[in-house]
């Protein structure tokens, strides 16, 4: 574990950039909805992330995710593929760790959903 130390990192950082289906914009609205809700919340906790961030823009719908840096991609993994998070109605562009694809510098308006463990 000492390179991992050494290296100074403490989160993983994943970037997820897409838009929404035209024609699904309803359902995206219930999705987002649904995400600022306990039940979202608790899987983001079991999930071991320690922040999720949804921002929306000129059609643009890009999420931010963060997990404590552990030097083992699973929970990264496995937060990708869990059931019921990308809805079918959010259309991939392009993603990646946030160091090969930097988040977009949003206005705070653009925040739909932003959760951080440890915050009430």
């Amino acid at each position: 574990m000492a390179p991992e130390v050494s290296t100074g990192q403490t989160e993983d950082v994943r970037v997820w950039i897409g838009r929404v289906v035209t024609g699904r914009e309803t359902e995206h609205e219930k999705f987002v909805e649904w995400l600022n809700g306990a039940e979202a919340h608790e899987i983001f906790r079991r999930r071991r992330l320690s922040e999720y961030l949804l921002t929306e823009e000129a059609g643009t719908v890009t999420v931010v995710f963060k997990a404590p840096h552990t030097g083992d991609p699973r929970i990264m993994i496995d937060f990708l593929r869990y059931p019921g998070l990308w809805p079918d109605f959010w259309e991939f562009v392009r993603g990646g760790r946030a160091e090969d694809e930097p988040p977009p510098r949003l206005p705070e308006s653009a925040t739909r959903v932003r959760w951080r463990r440890g915050d009430t």
